[in-house]
C-alpha cells in the first residue's frame, strides 16, 4: 500500500508529461451524446442525455423561429420605409424635371430677347447711319443753296445798280433774301430757271429735315425698345435664377431622400443577414437534432441488445477465464497520468485509468482477460467520445474497455484469450495525446481497475 502511494505521488508529479482524455463540454462544435458504451446504466444515461439535448435543441429552434419572425417584422417595416421614400423621390424627381424644363424655357426666352436686342442694336446702327447720311445730304443741299443765294445776291446787286428806287424799299423791309422772293415783284423779273432750282433745293432741304426728324424718332423708339428688352432680359434672368434655386432645393431633397433610402437599404440588408443567419442556425440545429435522435435511437437499440445479452449471459452464466488479470500493455508502459475516481482537473469522476508513457503511440494493447468482443468501434468523430475502442465481456458480470486506439485487430463476437493483442495505442476521440484509457466494469458499473489488475513492478 505504501509502495502504491509513493508511485501515485511520483506519477502525479509526472502527469504533465502524459496525455489524458479531457472533457471539453460546452466548447467548440457539437458534441454527440452517445458514447457507445455497452452497459445498461451508461446507455440509459445516454438516452436521457439525448432526450435532454433534443429538448434543448427544439427550444433553440423555437427561439430562432421567434427571432426570425421578429426580424422579418422589422425587415417589412424598413421595406415599407423604402417604398414610401422611393415614392417621395419619384415625386421630387418629377418636380426637378419640371423645373429643368422651366429653366430651359426661360433660357430660350432669354436667347430670344438677346436676339431681339441684337436686332434692335442693328436697327439703331442702321438708323444712325441713315441719320448721318441725311445730315450729310442736308449739309450738301444747304451748301448748294447758299451758293445759289450768293449768286442771287449778285443779281439783286446788279438790279439795284440799274434802278434802286423800287428795290431798296423791298429789300429794306425784307428779313432775308427768301422773304424778298415772296414780298417783291422782283421775283417776276428774276430768272425763272434759277427760282425753280432754288425752290427744289428748299424742298429737298425740308424733306431731308423731315427724314432726319423721323429717323431720330425711330432711333429714340429703338433705344426705348432696346432698354425695355434689356429690362425684360434682367427679369427673365432673375426668374431663371429663382428656378435654379428652386431646382437646387429639390436636388437637395432628392439627395436627402436618397441618403435616407440608403440607410433603409442598409437596415433592410442587416435584417436580411440576421434572418439568414437565424435560418442557417435553425438548419444546423435541425441537423444536430437529427444526429442526436439517431444517436438516441442507436443507444436505445444498444440498450435493448445489452438487456437481451445480459439476460442471455445470466441464463448461461458464461465465464470465459477463471485465471488472473494481466496488464493491458507491455510492462514498460506503466505511467499512470490519471487515476480512477474524482479528478479535480476535470472537475468530475474519471471512469478508468489513463496510461501514457513517452513512446507509447502505436504500442500493442492486450486483452486483460479472456472473453468475447462485444464492441469493436472503428469509426469516430475527431475530438469526441472514446474514439476507436474495444469492449470485451469476460463473463461473471465483468467487462473491460480499451479506448482512444489507433488500430483495432478484433471483431465483434470474436473470442480472445488473456494477453492476446487486440489493438494499438492511439489518440482518437476525446484525447490530448497518445495514451490508453482502460476501464473495468462489474455488473454494469465502473470499478477501479487496480481492484482486479496490478501495476507492473518497476
Amino acid at each position: 500500500m505504501k509502495s502504491r502511494t509513493l508511485r501515485r505521488l511520483r506519477n502525479t508529479a509526472l502527469s504533465l508529461l502524459g496525455c489524458a482524455a479531457v472533457v471539453l463540454a460546452g466548447q467548440g462544435a457539437y458534441m454527440p451524446v452517445v458514447s457507445y458504451a455497452d452497459t445498461q446504466t451508461d446507455l440509459a444515461q445516454q438516452i436521457a442525455d439525448a432526450d435532454a439535448k433534443i429538448k434543448d435543441i427544439e427550444q433553440q429552434i423555437a427561439s430562432a423561429g421567434s427571432s426570425i419572425e421578429a426580424n422579418e417584422v422589422q425587415q417589412d417595416n424598413y421595406w415599407n420605409y423604402l417604398v414610401a421614400t422611393q415614392a417621395q423621390i419619384d415625386l421630387v424627381n418629377l418636380d426637378v424635371a419640371a423645373k429643368e424644363q422651366a429653366i430651359l424655357d426661360k433660357e430660350a426666352e432669354i436667347a430670344d430677347v438677346e436676339q431681339r436686342i441684337e436686332d434692335k442694336e442693328l436697327q439703331i446702327s442702321e438708323t444712325e447711319r441713315r441719320i448721318i447720311d441725311t445730315e450729310e445730304q442736308i449739309a450738301r443741299l444747304d451748301a448748294e443753296n447758299r451758293e445759289n443765294i450768293r449768286r442771287f445776291g449778285q443779281i439783286i446787286k446788279a438790279m439795284y445798280m440799274t434802278d434802286s428806287s423800287n428795290y431798296l424799299s423791298v429789300i429794306a423791309g425784307a428779313e432775308d433774301f427768301y422773304d424778298i422772293f415772296v414780298r417783291s415783284e422782283i421775283l417776276d423779273n428774276a430768272s425763272k430757271q434759277n427760282m425753280k432750282f432754288m425752290q427744289k433745293l428748299l424742298d429737298d432741304i425740308h424733306f431731308q429735315e423731315d427724314v432726319k426728324t423721323e429717323l431720330g424718332n425711330i432711333k429714340d423708339q429703338l433705344e426705348k425698345d432696346k432698354d425695355q428688352l434689356a429690362k425684360d432680359k434682367i427679369a427673365l434672368e432673375t426668374e431663371r435664377a429663382d428656378l435654379e434655386d428652386e431646382k437646387y432645393a429639390l436636388d437637395e431633397q432628392v439627395k436627402y431622400y436618397n441618403d435616407l433610402n440608403a440607410g433603409y437599404w442598409s437596415q433592410y440588408n442587416t435584417y436580411s443577414a440576421k434572418i439568414q443567419d437565424l435560418k442557417d442556425r435553425q438548419a444546423n440545429l435541425q441537423y444536430q437534432k437529427k444526429i442526436t435522435q439517431a444517436d438516441r435511437d442507436k443507444a436505445q437499440a444498444a440498450l435493448e441488445e445489452e438487456i437481451r445479452r445480459a439476460k442471455e449471459r445470466a441464463k448461461n452464466n458464461t465465464v470465459y477465464d477463471e485465471g488472473e488479470w494481466t496488464w493491458p500493455l507491455n510492462p514498460s508502459f506503466h505511467l499512470i497520468t490519471t487515476y480512477f475516481g474524482y479528478d479535480s482537473w476535470r472537475g468530475g469522476n474519471h471512469g478508468g485509468i489513463d496510461i501514457g508513457n513517452s513512446g507509447i503511440m502505436g504500442a500493442n494493447v492486450y486483452a486483460s482477460k479472456g472473453g468475447e468482443v462485444l464492441v469493436a468501434k472503428t469509426t469516430y468523430i475527431p475530438g469526441y467520445d472514446y474514439g476507436m475502442y474495444i469492449v470485451i465481456d469476460h463473463g461473471n458480470g465483468y467487462q473491460t474497455l480499451y479506448a482512444h486506439l489507433s488500430a483495432i485487430y478484433v471483431t465483434v463476437g470474436q473470442e480472445v484469450t488473456k494477453g492476446e493483442c487486440i489493438g494499438a495505442v492511439g489518440s482518437t476521440g476525446w484525447s490530448t495525446g497518445p495514451h490508453l484509457h482502460f476501464e473495468v466494469r462489474k455488473d454494469g458499473s465502473r470499478i477501479d481497475p487496480f481492484s482486479v489488475v496490478a501495476l507492473p513492478a518497476v
